[in-house]
């Protein structure tokens, strides 16, 4: 005996009927594949759920299990909305919602049982589709979109009644062929619409930098391979070692940790306006007027909760309104929901202009704290003659001095006074002791000094482009120097190779280096294809971000105007022919009318045989109501037609062929081969029903027929 999870017949019954288990198979392959496109960023007990309704569906099947009851759905339902609460602490964020969603779909399957449940999944795994692409726009995910999107489509193709394989397929690659030119057209016209709506969205933040800075907090550090952003350059590229990045500055320090101050918080402690500390527009209202900028590059920004934007030295213009802040840095006016494209010019240099806050807000130190620092400063002070650039130079040589070591695993620092700690005790850390050391010491003397905390370096690949990650993260020190800020990187003395060639160059404490990332590809980049392999994949992904997901209004101005100036081009080349002009015009029309004539030709060979059959049905049933046989209410057109045969006379046989191969092409279980047979006898009786019908009229045997339109042309 058969078993009925294995019955071949088929694949899908008719409406209020049950599904086949082919049908529940291929739902379940479609949550698969939308479930994929999800995973990496929700957790992955929602693979153990598909499963385990996908179980619980085929041992129903085999009739070992009763339908699941109200009771079970509905516990099912609260179990994934407290696995949610418990996952992510609520269900207001984004990825919270994402997964309502995904759990909803895979629950759905539990209570499909007829074809309106089966389009039910097929639709809300169209969204969950579309959903995907909240998380990233990559390449992968969009080429997994796409295969998902495809069997969503094959899967409604059996639904609607498609008998074979081949010919869901052949559907599904005709729905995705129409669709091509219009989804073309619309990426062109109207490459990204603002949202309708802002879903919430959790805060994330790069791994590489912090808004405050405290030397000692981090055991170890663990470095990220994470994309910061990329950055690609009109003009000149600035060598590796002056590659500063500047995202935020910290001038306030309380004995242990650099925290940056805002505008407001500056405004409200000094009394000063916020006007004087930030200013919005598209151009920076500090620096010298009229200066230049050195650098100009343009952005592929990650999504961030936080508004920064780095610039290569203190920003001057970008292509869009801006915060721009005195002390040298940028900010957005939102966080960044998605990839976003940022041109900026900048100067590459520190600003050259001096705070508000004034000389004595970034010489504040805590009185007690650090004694024996402020024993070393005034001893390396005195030795200098009260020079402020012999001291700068001597305490910079100090750290360039056994033992101070450049490690990325610094020992844990103890106490309140971290930076006596690390000068005398540890003596090793990473760039953010050296840096808030050298500040410290620089504020003991009177420099007004603060950190800037950004990256420093990138990856430069074949094509030009330069890519910073989050192990790029970096801090230096500017000083206030003869009118000037002035860049004072204590990691130059210490460690220059990893100035030179980034934080892969420090030897020790290497085991740290990409230790959160141990699948990471950056770990071939020693072996020759493998590291070519992974550029060409970047360069690709690159090239996808920018030209297909940052394509915004002003690239579309471009393409136009391009486009313009090309046919400007053709015509002037045309007119420029003199005489033989009519003959290039003749030859552009001849070309038109045959690229015109071969698409009309394709749409009527792919005309849809139903639309065709259904026109020329409601063509003879006008053509019967104005001769007095109009349909009545209610009634179908197989039965409209069997009406009319007593009083049809020898059109009464092509009426009843007529709506017996009809009622066959609707309702009969027909081959691709039978239905295209049926298709054409039914075109050939409804021409033989007008032919008799005149014919009947012409020797007055069709009954019923009006004076009025007895005589009537045809």
């Amino acid at each position: 005996m058969t078993r009925p999870g294995r019955l071949a017949a088929p694949t899908v019954l008719a409406d209020g009927r049950r599904l086949s288990g082919a049908m529940l198979r291929r739902l379940f392959v479609g949550q698969c594949l939308v479930l994929a496109l999800h995973l990496a960023w929700m957790p992955a007990w929602f693979a153990g759920v598909a499963v385990a309704v996908a179980a619980y569906r085929y041992r129903q099947l085999r009739r070992d299990r009763p339908r699941a009851g109200l009771l079970l759905r509905l516990a099912a339902v609260g179990a994934l909305v407290l696995a949610l609460w418990a996952e992510f602490g609520g269900l207001g964020g984004m990825r919270a919602l994402i997964g309502l969603l995904l759990g909803v779909y895979l629950l759905k399957l539990l209570e499909t049982h007829d074809r309106r449940d089966a389009r039910v999944v097929v639709m809300i795994g169209l969204v969950a589709i579309g959903v995907a692409f909240l998380h990233d726009q990559g390449v992968p995910l969009a080429l997994g979109a796409l295969a998902a999107l495809a069997w969503q489509l094959q899967a409604l193709a059996w639904l609607s009644g498609a008998r074979e394989t081949r010919q869901a397929w052949g559907e599904t690659a005709w729905l995705l062929g129409l669709s091509a030119p219009l989804m073309l057209g619309l990426f062109l016209v109207a490459p990204r619409l603002p949202p309708l709506w802002q879903m919430p969205e959790t805060p994330r933040a790069s791994t590489g930098l912090s808004d405050s800075i405290a030397p000692g907090d981090i055991a170890e550090l663990s470095r990220s391979d994470a994309r910061a952003f990329r950055a690609d350059f009109r003009g000149r590229v600035p060598p590796p070692g002056e590659r500063y990045w500047r995202v935020y500055t910290l001038s306030h320090f309380d004995g242990a940790r650099w925290t940056r101050v805002t505008p407001p918080q500056l405004s409200a402690t000094l009394g000063l306006p916020v006007s004087r500390f930030v200013r919005r527009g598209r151009a920076s209202a500090w620096g010298p007027a009229g200066e230049a900028p050195r650098y100009r590059y343009e952005l592929l920004l990650e999504p961030d909760s936080r508004p920064w934007r780095p610039s290569l030295g203190a920003p001057r213009r970008a292509d869009r309104a801006l915060r721009f802040l005195v002390d040298g840095t940028v900010e957005g006016l939102a966080p960044l929901r998605t990839r976003e494209l940022l041109t900026l010019a900048s100067s590459g240099a520190p600003p050259r202009h001096p705070d508000p806050a004034g000389p004595g807000w970034h010489s504040l130190l805590p009185a007690d704290a650090n004694p024996r620092t402020r024993a070393l400063a005034r001893r390396l002070w005195q030795q200098g003659g009260g020079e402020p650039e012999a001291y700068l130079a001597a305490v910079l040589a100090r750290f360039g001095e056994a033992p101070y070591r450049y490690t990325l695993s610094p020992p844990r620092l103890r106490g309140e006074d971290r930076v006596d700690a690390f000068l005398f005790e540890s003596r090793a850390g990473y760039c953010t002791h050296y840096a808030s050391a050298t500040a410290v010491m620089a504020r003991m003397a009177g420099i007004p000094a603060r950190i800037v905390a950004g990256f420093l370096g990138g990856e430069r690949h074949p094509d030009g482009h330069l890519t910073v990650r989050d192990y790029d993260a970096h801090a230096w020190v500017e000083v206030w120097r003869e009118g000037a800020w002035r860049r004072l990187d204590p990691t130059a003395a210490i460690a220059p190779a990893r100035v030179e060639r980034g934080a892969a160059a420090v030897a020790e404490g290497r085991e740290a280096f990409l230790a959160d990332a141990p699948l990471s590809p950056l770990r071939l980049r020693d072996i020759g294809w493998a590291n070519r392999l992974r550029l060409g994949w970047e360069r690709l992904e690159y090239r996808w971000q920018r030209g297909v997901i940052g394509y915004r209004e002003e690239a579309r101005d471009r393409l136009v105007a391009g486009l313009l100036d090309r046919l400007q081009a053709a015509l002037a080349a045309l007119l420029a022919l003199g005489p033989w002009r009519g003959l290039g015009l003749a030859g552009l029309g001849l070309l038109g009318g045959a690229a015109l004539g071969l698409g009309v030709a394709a749409g009527l060979r792919r005309w849809p045989r139903g639309r065709d059959e259904r026109r020329r049905l409601a063509a003879l049933q006008a053509w019967l109501a104005r001769r007095g046989h109009p349909c009545r209410p209610g009634e179908s057109p197989a039965a409209h037609l069997r009406r009319l045969i007593p009083e049809a006379g020898a059109a009464g046989p092509a009426l009843a062929a007529a709506a017996a191969e009809l009622e066959a092409l609707y309702y009969a279980p027909l081959s691709p081969a039978e239905r295209r047979g049926r298709r054409r006898a039914l075109r050939r009786q409804l021409r033989r029903v007008r032919r008799d019908w005149r014919r009947g009229v012409r020797r007055g045997i069709v009954a019923g027929q009006s004076a009025s339109t007895r005589h009537e042309h045809p």
